[in-house]
């Protein structure tokens, strides 16, 4: 059935007893507790931001140490979601990382507006998505789209990083990781004489 013992809030006290007490939920000890780092997922959009700040912090703490979010389309919402937790002194205490998705097509676009919950696309993105033309003309649409929101999150006090959700397009991670800026030069070992 679709029910569970625990909500994510509840998982999250447990998760956190068991590696700071070594106790499990019924009490018993554990011999070498697991080393966590604990995250949850917020949803900036799913409700007035103020409310959706409130379930976060109770996420925090029960223990959340990092917060995912759903994919960030209207920056000034997201701005308001972080202003609920740094009222709420939240943000000293937790990890933020902004989801971000690029839009791969209008067709997806327009789904993950109107039948994902906590996901908010605001119209004049929809219409440029739609607008667009073709498929390849769409894709490179949601690039641009991506890199736009990648350049307000990069001067957004309050987070700490983004994840990069690239549904059914994880190609496009690389191109948007380099034209972003975002990357780190990775060093080889150098060889052996």
């Amino acid at each position: 059935p679709d029910q569970f013992d625990l909500d994510s809030i509840q998982l999250l006290w447990m998760l956190r007893r068991l590696r700071d007490a070594g106790r499990c939920l019924d009490g018993r000890e554990v011999r070498d507790p697991p080393r966590l780092f604990l995250g949850a997922a917020a949803s900036p959009f799913g409700a007035i931001p103020a409310y959706e700040a409130i379930r976060a912090e109770k996420k925090v703490n029960a223990g959340a140490q990092f917060i995912q979010t759903q994919p960030v389309f209207d920056h000034e919402r997201f701005l308001e979601w972080l202003e609920a937790l740094d009222k709420r002194n939240v943000l000293d205490k937790v990890h933020v990382l902004a989801g971000l998705v690029p839009l791969k097509s209008a067709k997806a676009a327009v789904f993950m507006s109107r039948d994902v919950p906590g996901v908010v696309i605001p119209e004049d993105i929809l219409k440029r998505m739609t607008e667009a033309g073709d498929r390849e003309a769409q894709q490179e649409e949601g690039v641009r789209i991506a890199l736009e929101v990648l350049e307000k999150l990069r001067d957004t006090p309050g987070i700490q990083g983004v994840h990069i959700m690239a549904i059914h397009w994880e190609s496009i991670v690389p191109r948007l990781v380099e034209e972003a800026g975002i990357a780190k030069p990775v060093l080889s070992a150098a060889a052996p004489d």
